[in-house]
């Protein structure tokens, strides 16, 4: 690989770890939601720089596998989400 691709696999690593941080201190689980789906995207995008600087093309499966289980997991969350909120807003004007 050449060193372009050494540095742009870097910057993504040194991204990624960033993301996993706000996962982790993320104050509210939309927070939470949406570095899960950052850290996806940063999977892919890595995936796709080490296949193209070692042209290897079966690599590209695994890529659209992982995008679209990152897309399913992110829209299962926002339903989480979703549904937990109007449990709140319900439980509210109840009282």
């Amino acid at each position: 690989m050449s060193d372009l691709f050494n540095l742009i696999i870097i910057l993504l690593l040194i991204s990624l770890s960033l993301v996993v941080i706000r996962l982790l201190r993320g104050p509210s689980l939309a927070d939470r939601a949406l570095a899960g789906d950052q850290i996806s995207i940063h999977v892919v995008m890595i995936i796709i720089v080490y296949s193209i600087a070692t042209a290897q093309e079966m690599l590209i499966d695994l890529v659209i596998v992982t995008a679209i289980v990152g897309f399913i997991s992110v829209a299962v969350i926002g339903i989480y989400i979703d549904r937990g909120t109007r449990g709140k807003f319900r439980a509210e004007t109840t009282d």
